[in-house]
Formats: C-alpha cells, structure tokens, sequence
C-alpha cells in the first residue's frame, strides 16, 4: 500500500526533517486529533455495546473482542512499514535516523513493525483516514499521523485489557487461575496468565487509578 503522494515523492529527502518539524509547530504537534471519549466508543464498538462482564463465559467473550480489535488495529502498525522503508531507501542514514527521532521511534521499533507485517499490506480505512488532509506529506509525517491513530486505538485496547484483568481477579476466588487460563485463546498456564495480570496492574493501577485516563500525549 503506498501512501506517499506525488508531490512528497518530488520533493527533495534532504526537505524532509525540515519538513517534518513544521508539519509538528503547524499542527502544534499532530494534523489527526483524539479526545477521551473516543477510544471509549471505539472499546464499544468492539463489544457491540456491551458493558457489563460478570461471568466466566463473558470472560470468553471479552477475550475474543479484545484479541479481534488488537487484530484490526495492527493494521495501522503495518501501514507504517512502507513509508519507513521509503524514508530509509532514500534519506542519508543521519536523516533517516533523525527522522525516526522526530517520530518517536528507534531502528528496533521499525525491525519489529516490519517483522510483525504480512508480506502484502491491505489498505486500512483507519490509516487512510489518519492521513487525510496533510499538506506535503512526507513519510516522516505520515508515520507520525500514523502513530496518533494508533495510540487512540491502543488506549481503547488498553480499556478492553482493564476490563479482562479486572474480571479475571474477580473470577479468581470462585474459579481458581487455571480453570480460567484454559478458557482464554492464549493458552497461558496459570503462572503466565497471573503475571499478565500483575503487569496490568503495574501499568494500569486498580480502578480509577489516573493511569486508566486515556489522553493523547507527544
């Protein structure tokens, strides 16, 4: 899937860094907007309205919803995979390297999303969306408008994640740690599944702690 237009691709690479920069001061840091409540309606859409989880049927069920959303946004980590293999055939090593700088990833985190793409890259209505409207684009801007779309769909995974974790220890006292592993897609032994949930907890806090407050940040 190609993203760069015509006249990005006729502009100078050498432009682009400088370029890079004043899309950010314009758009006093990003062109793609999102506010709180939208990584909320994106979680319901994936649960089709649905917002109580009791049961561990519905623990079954929430599992399916949150692997199925994580699916569909991996799509928008792999729209980047062109525009960074574009910017790194044709910008000196230095830029490239400053590129990726100003858009917040390192080489390890374009050797992961390149690793992790299909072979082809199916357009993504949501990359397309991200990108629409952005005056000389580059593929620096494009990955970074890119990454803003991403991290709206990462907080509404990371409400569906609350949500499991906070079902799961809710479960436990009745269930135990391995009757509930067996239901879940992943195949967690009890001692992976009680550490995921202890990483959620370190990440995330309990409920209502402020880290659960999604925001977008730069």
């Amino acid at each position: 899937m190609r993203l760069v237009s015509t006249a990005a691709a006729q502009r100078d690479p050498a432009n682009w860094l400088e370029d890079m920069s004043w899309h950010r001061r314009m758009f006093r840091q990003s062109h793609f907007r999102w506010v709180p409540e939208d990584p909320m309606d994106i979680a319901l859409s994936w649960t089709r309205g649905r917002l109580l989880y009791e049961t561990p049927g519905h623990l079954r069920i929430l599992d399916r919803q949150r692997h199925a959303l994580h699916t569909f946004a991996s799509g928008i980590d792999n729209a980047m995979v062109a525009p960074l293999g574009e910017a790194e055939r044709r910008c000196r090593p230095e830029d490239f390297r400053q590129g990726l700088d100003l858009v917040g990833l390192t080489k390890q985190d374009v050797v992961l999303l390149r690793f992790f793409a299909p072979p082809e890259v199916e357009p993504h209505r949501e990359a397309r969306r991200a990108l629409r409207g952005i005056p000389l684009p580059n593929p620096f801007s494009q990955v970074w408008e890119l990454r803003q779309m991403r991290s709206m769909y990462r907080a509404a995974e990371d409400i569906l994640l609350d949500v499991y974790c906070d079902l799961i220890l809710e479960l436990v006292p009745q269930h135990g740690w391995q009757n509930l592993a067996l239901l879940l897609q992943d195949n967690r032994s009890e001692p992976a599944l009680r550490s995921f949930v202890e990483d959620q907890r370190l990440r995330r806090g309990e409920p209502g702690d402020p880290r659960r407050q999604a925001s977008q940040r730069y």
